[in-house]
């Protein structure tokens, strides 16, 4: 086995890490919203005692960990790549709420590969429709936020498509002949602040999504009072 650094693979992750790092400080303030959301839903984590459904906590670990990675990847400027993740931290949140309306739901969940018609009655209860009509019933506002950015996952990244492929590419001239460079690491400041904006106001819009789901928990961790003073000073 190669030494690490000495391979392209580990060579790109370096300036993964080495973007993050350097992006820690050239974006710090859009840094420290989206270090208060992960602090939110890490703190929701840590204290999952006797959940019922109990699905409703394992996707809240989950959902974490999806925003994480999210916010590791637009630090880091995957612009492109940084969107289909951001698209699973509103899925995993949605499918919590949609198993905390009808606790029933969490059987369909968990046998969705057990055969044929599990999988399409899983399809039929699990998607985006039907997380939007629940959202509604709960928070008519909340699920047009829901809508816009659930739809922005899709434009950035979540599909291939001229929006999330031209993000991330650079015309270059050479020797009178143009070229295109596909950026694997994007140091453009619009794109990177647009992802890292999107990642913090998915990161609210889940929070309160779970807020309806761990009402109480939200409440008593002090997690909801985070929640207003991010929604008040993040200019989200």
């Amino acid at each position: 086995m190669t030494e690490w650094g000495q391979d392209d693979l580990s060579k790109f992750l370096d300036m993964v890490h080495a973007n993050q790092k350097a992006n820690r400080v050239n974006f710090a303030p859009a840094y420290e919203v989206i270090l208060k959301i992960d602090g939110c839903l890490a703190q929701a984590g840590k204290n999952l005692v006797n959940v019922k459904p109990i699905m409703t906590g394992i996707l809240l670990l989950r959902c974490l960990y999806a925003f994480r990675t999210a916010a590791g990847m637009a630090l880091a400027g995957q612009v492109v790549e940084a969107f289909p993740m951001m698209r699973s931290v509103l899925e995993y949140a949605g499918y919590a709420l949609l198993i905390f309306d009808d606790p029933n739901l969490q059987s369909v969940f968990m046998d969705r590969h057990q055969g044929e018609k599990d999988m399409k009655l899983h399809k039929a209860e699990f998607n985006v429709g039907e997380v939007r009509a629940v959202l509604a019933r709960f928070d008519g506002k909340l699920d047009e936020n829901f809508g816009i950015f659930y739809q922005r996952t899709i434009d950035f990244g979540g599909h291939p498509n001229p929006h999330a492929t031209f993000s991330a590419m650079r015309l270059d001239e050479r020797n009178g002949e143009t070229g295109i460079t596909a950026l694997a690491l994007s140091a453009d400041l619009k794109a990177v602040t647009h992802a890292l904006k999107s990642v913090a106001q998915i990161g609210l819009t889940v929070l309160y999504i779970f807020q309806h789901v761990f009402t109480a928990k939200f409440e008593l961790l002090g997690i909801r009072a985070e929640i207003e003073a991010l929604r008040r000073t993040a200019n989200l």
